[in-house]
């Protein structure tokens, strides 16, 4: 029986495809450097802000670290965290379906911490039980420590937790933590990177339907 169910947020629960691009752009004009297609940008996303800056910046050819660009870019987020975010079409449903049937709810994001945190608040407050996003002195995905720490203060075995994603890196989590892992064909991965999770699903409420079967 499913008791925890840990989400990626970015092609998982949000759809952040407009947003990311945008700020990486903004912030590359903003150094002297010329903006890169969108596609480029989305390709990169997955393991935090500061590699997403760093091969950006790689492409731009701009002589910048990731570390001096990332107050502009961090600001973007600050003063607009959710430009052209919204959940993906079901996604509050079956949030409150889950938390209905009394499982708890977590996000598990390589994003930093406060920046994941803005921008739940602004689209999905009271729809997750915990957020956590990149902290200074934890590993992110596909590290499974801090999935693992999840899972045991929420005082779940492994067979009672799912992990939800859309990046070959959030099947890696899974499968490192061993916990069985759905993959999100919708997101920024595509089939190409989740097609090998235990449970491909094509919309959100496929989850349902694969927690009813787990029973």
């Amino acid at each position: 029986m499913i008791k925890l169910v840990v989400f990626d947020m970015d092609g998982t629960l949000n759809d952040t495809t407009t947003l990311i691009p945008t700020y990486v752009n903004k912030t590359l004009i903003h150094h002297g450097a010329k903006a890169l297609p969108a596609e480029k940008v989305l390709g990169y996303v997955g393991y935090g802000g500061l590699d997403l800056l760093t091969k950006c910046a790689k492409d731009a050819e701009l002589d910048m670290t990731a570390e001096e660009m990332f107050p502009y870019y961090d600001s973007l987020f600050q003063a607009d965290p959710t430009y052209s975010v919204k959940p993906y079409e079901g996604i509050k449903e079956v949030l409150s379906a889950l938390r209905e049937r009394g499982i708890h709810l977590v996000i598990l994001s390589n994003r930093p911490h406060h920046q994941t945190l803005w921008i739940v608040e602004a689209t999905l407050k009271g729809y997750l039980d915990e957020v956590y996003g990149h902290r200074e002195g934890f590993p992110k995905k596909p590290d499974p420590t801090v999935l693992h720490k999840i899972i045991k203060d929420n005082h779940c075995t492994l067979d009672e937790c799912l992990y939800v994603g859309d990046m070959t890196f959030d099947i890696e989590v899974a499968q490192n933590a061993g916990v069985r892992s759905v993959g999100c064909l919708w997101g920024i991965g595509g089939p190409e990177q989740v097609g090998n999770a235990d449970y491909p699903i094509e919309k959100p409420t496929d989850l349902l339907k694969i927690i009813e079967e787990i029973k």
